[in-house]
């Protein structure tokens, strides 16, 4: 065989060109890889660095669960869900494939009051546009989150199993301008320790799960840590101003 630097190169690259490389799955095994094959790879499992945030729609199955990465709904709703129907989603605080970087405060701002399409990865004419109107954690399932969104246009529809790419069209500058948290307690407590990250000391509001307004002791831990205090355990929601 001769040495690999005396081939010609190929300077048109086609999806059925192959290349030799070893199989980490197979005792690295000796494999052929084509060019189509790995490019599914890279954008199946968001390889590439983007200004989009990439998940993918799995239509809630109860032996499964909710998981990470994924745009979901609170129950079983099909597997093609139209754009224009669409209200509020639950949606993971991680990317696909990306499960050390979380989303939950960007969820905030800069997506709160702003404009997002909603595409699907690999058919950009699969497309919605929706305002991005509020964001809450989901008691129930803590890993994921509520959004609220009002539909703007595009034909598009949720397709089972399917990844799917958000990013900002228009950004909404007054929304960020005044900076603001919602912290969900699930489980009952009489102490809440609160990650706000908005770098200020913040008017804090708390109510119970009735919506009932409950009063508390404020500590101020640091700029961006609250410690709330209460005279029995409850759940509820805490908001920061």
């Amino acid at each position: 065989m001769a040495r690999i630097s005396t081939y010609p190169l190929d300077t048109v690259v086609v999806g059925t060109d192959k290349w030799i490389g070893s199989d980490s799955q197979q005792l690295f095994a000796t494999k052929n890889f084509t060019a189509d094959a790995v490019a599914d790879f890279i954008n199946d499992d968001n390889k590439v660095n983007s200004q989009s945030l990439q998940y993918r729609y799995m239509d809630y199955d109860p032996t499964v669960g909710y998981k990470e990465g994924t745009i979901s709904f609170f129950g079983n709703v099909g597997s093609d869900v139209l754009f224009s129907t669409v209200t509020t989603f639950m949606i993971s605080k991680y990317q696909f494939n990306r499960y050390s970087d979380s989303l939950v405060n960007f969820y905030s701002s800069p997506l709160i009051g702003s404009v997002v399409l909603l595409s699907q990865a690999d058919k950009i004419s699969n497309w919605g546009a929706f305002q991005w109107t509020g964001v809450t954690q989901n008691v129930t399932f803590p890993e994921m989150y509520d959004i609220t969104l009002t539909y703007v246009s595009g034909p598009g529809s949720f397709i089972d199993t399917k990844d799917y790419l958000i990013s900002i069209l228009t950004y909404n500058v007054s929304a960020s301008n005044d900076k603001n948290f919602v912290y969900t307690q699930a489980t009952p407590a009489s102490t809440w320790v609160v990650n706000h990250n908005l770098n200020k000391y913040t008017a804090v509001s708390v109510v119970d799960s009735n919506d009932i307004e409950v009063y508390c002791s404020v500590d101020y831990d640091s700029l961006n840590t609250v410690t709330l205090t209460f005279s029995a355990p409850f759940s509820g929601k805490a908001f920061f101003n």
